[in-house]
């Protein structure tokens, strides 16, 4: 046995080798994702308070770094047609309010992590977008239980520092129970909106707002 061994040594210094770097490559890979990972941007889209209409929408930023939150956009879904807008702004807000407190006309700033905003009550929210579009009741009684909503998504935009650019998260809800009240997320998860494809549709709907 032992002869083999003295035989074959230099075959087997090299097979422990390719076997120790493989080893090490596997955790420089384990390592990688991890820092990875933390680098990149968490952003989730909660639903408060129940699951009726009048729920709360609560965006989190769960990053290890701020985000700077660019755009926030409801799109619904009724019959066969889609609407889209801000509701970044409050609608009810005055000009007069941004000299002291910007944070009571808008949404739009920077998050720090681990802290999070409270975007209102979703039937604000569907109100805001629908009364933007003719073809939708901007009658908060009537919003949801005289339209064939089917589902709406919330979208955040915003800015990363360690990433570069925009990126999003989105969230989407079922409308469902008596009249329409209750809500429902179709996925537990916050969608990450970050390839190339999704930025540029991001990127759109921002230009498009300024």
């Amino acid at each position: 046995m032992w002869q083999w061994i003295n035989q074959n040594a230099q075959a087997l210094s090299f097979f422990a080798s390719v076997g120790t770097l493989g080893v090490w490559l596997f955790y420089a890979h384990l390592l990688y994702a991890g820092f990875r990972r933390q680098r990149q941007a968490r952003i989730l889209i909660n639903q408060g308070w129940g699951q009726q209409v009048d729920s709360v929408c609560l965006i989190s930023n769960m990053s290890q770094e701020p985000i700077y939150i660019h755009s926030i956009n409801l799109t619904i879904r009724a019959s066969d047609n889609e609407y889209t807008e801000s509701v970044t702004d409050f609608d009810n807000a005055k000009p007069k309010d941004s000299e002291d407190r910007p944070q009571e006309i808008t949404l739009q700033g920077p998050l720090r992590p681990g802290e999070q905003i409270n975007l209102g009550t979703f039937r604000s929210l569907l109100r805001q977008t629908a009364e933007r579009h003719k073809e939708l009741s901007a009658d908060e009684s009537q919003l949801l239980r005289d339209l064939d909503v089917n589902n709406f998504k919330i979208t955040v935009i915003a800015s990363y520092g360690p990433e570069g650019g925009i990126i999003g998260a989105q969230r989407k809800f079922l409308v469902r129970g008596d009249d329409n009240q209750l809500l429902r997320p179709v996925a537990i998860n916050t969608k990450r909106m970050a390839k190339r494809a999704a930025r540029q549709k991001l990127q759109h709907w921002v230009e498009r707002e300024i």
